[in-house]
């Protein structure tokens, strides 16, 4: 496996430099190539043709071994399945292929080849299949891509943002770069032999570059001894749920630094639209003022021809319970349909990564936002590693040791930065105190 990895690498090399060499001048003084540049490319495509020749017969050499593997008897930590088992004893569900490839790791000490064992020995021979097994210290490698999508896909609902359904783009090299229109071309009626407008379209740019998300989940050893569903769920519903939270928290309002994605928040802080879509919640608010309010958000985002009607509200759950309190003069409900998850026929997302302590620590904030103009660029896929020596802070900051506590450390990395398309598409409502 090794070596087929390292034929990749050398081949993607190989590609990349004929490339180069492609794209170059010609010679000096000279329209087409120099004998020297022809002679290079003949040598890279020389060298190309050799190492796909060797690829060719170690993957097919891979192929024929994963044929004929028989699994030997069950290694400690297997589920037990005992020779000749050729499928997984747990149910096909999205997320525990991952949660499995976890619970292996932890039971072969960190070792991911003793880990590939043990799956072969317990009927579970492709779980590691199409993927590096060494890419990474104590047991670290990169989940292979169609269960890193399966992970992916449940973390979006669980994620505010995500559950948004904004566009989602591959940033295969970490970065990525588009232009943005920052204004229209102009266009107007005249007469003959008149002259047309020539102001034209200005563009700005919006810049991804994948910024790492990291977590470290401690879990029990005395339950990775237990081979079950139950416990495959348990690890995967903590990671998925673990990761949309602190995903949401930057997503929303991270204030963007080198390693952290700016929020929605914050996209337009800076900007043109600055005073038009960052606004202030009215004082001494009643229902008539609430309802101005959102009015208020909602025009922000049509005078910029951002129709408001596709977009989605952010809040806090006290902001949310004020709202679908709120009633009239006639003890009506005033918004009936926030028991929907709707406010004024647009979709409602609750987060607690929506502060209610926020200014005089008695404020919170609002956030409209049009998700077909949110761009997300997702980088490599998701990363693991196990330990059950390293150290970890908990919850309180205290360092406590996986080893004495009896416990396998997961540490989960996914990489990724979001952006805006349009900047308008996003008005957020500060100071806000209902339900204080």
């Amino acid at each position: 496996m090794d070596r087929i990895l390292e034929l990749r690498n050398r081949r993607a090399e190989l590609l990349e430099q004929m490339e180069a060499l492609l794209a170059s001048e010609p010679a000096e003084g000279g329209d087409d190539w120099s004998d020297e540049q022809q002679a290079k490319l003949d040598a890279l495509k020389d060298e190309d043709d050799k190492l796909a020749a060797e690829l060719s017969r170690l993957e097919d050499l891979e192929r024929r071994r994963a044929a004929s593997a028989q699994p030997a008897q069950p290694l400690p930590g297997g589920n037990g399945a005992g020779q000749g088992a050729t499928t997984p004893a747990q149910a096909r569900e999205p997320g525990l292929a991952f949660a499995r490839m976890a619970r292996t790791v932890a039971a072969a000490g960190g070792i991911p080849y003793v880990a590939q064992q043990i799956a072969e020995a317990n009927g579970d021979s492709g779980l590691f299949a199409n993927q590096s097994m060494g890419s990474g210290a104590e047991g670290g490698f990169l989940v292979p891509e169609d269960v890193s999508s399966e992970v992916i896909e449940l973390l979006r609902p669980r994620s505010v943002v995500s559950a948004m359904n904004p566009r989602t783009v591959p940033l295969p090299n970490g970065n990525m770069t588009m232009n943005r229109r920052a204004t229209g071309a102009t266009f107007d009626y005249g007469g003959e032999q008149t002259d047309a407008p020539a102001t034209g379209v200005t563009f700005g740019q919006v810049r991804l570059s994948a910024k790492k998300l990291r977590g470290i989940i401690p879990m029990s050893n005395d339950l990775l001894r237990t081979a079950s569903t139950a416990v495959d769920r348990l690890i995967r519903d903590d990671a998925v749920e673990d990761a949309a939270q602190i995903q949401d928290r930057y997503f929303l309002r991270g204030a963007g630094t080198e390693y952290a994605p700016k929020g929605l928040r914050f996209q337009v802080v800076g900007t043109n639209y600055a005073t038009t879509h960052i606004l202030t919640m009215t004082a001494s608010p009643d229902l008539q003022k609430v309802t101005n309010d959102l009015g208020r958000l909602e025009l922000a985002l049509g005078n910029a021809n951002v129709s408001h009607r596709g977009a989605h509200w952010v809040m806090s759950p006290r902001t949310e319970q004020y709202l679908t309190n709120l009633r009239d003069g006639n003890g009506n409900k005033a918004f009936p349909e926030m028991s929907e998850g709707m406010l004024r026929k647009k979709p409602v997302h609750v987060t607690t990564e929506i502060p209610d302590n926020l200014g005089g620590g008695t404020e919170s904030e609002i956030g409209l936002v049009h998700p077909s103009h949110v761009i997300i660029g997702e980088h490599m896929g998701i990363e693991i590693a196990m330990s059950t020596e390293a150290a970890y802070k908990d919850a309180n900051g205290t360092m406590q040791a996986a080893f004495s506590r009896d416990e396998t450390l997961l540490r989960m990395i996914m990489q990724h930065d979001i952006g805006l398309r349009h900047l308008p598409a996003v008005a957020w409502l500060t100071g806000v105190t209902w339900g204080a």
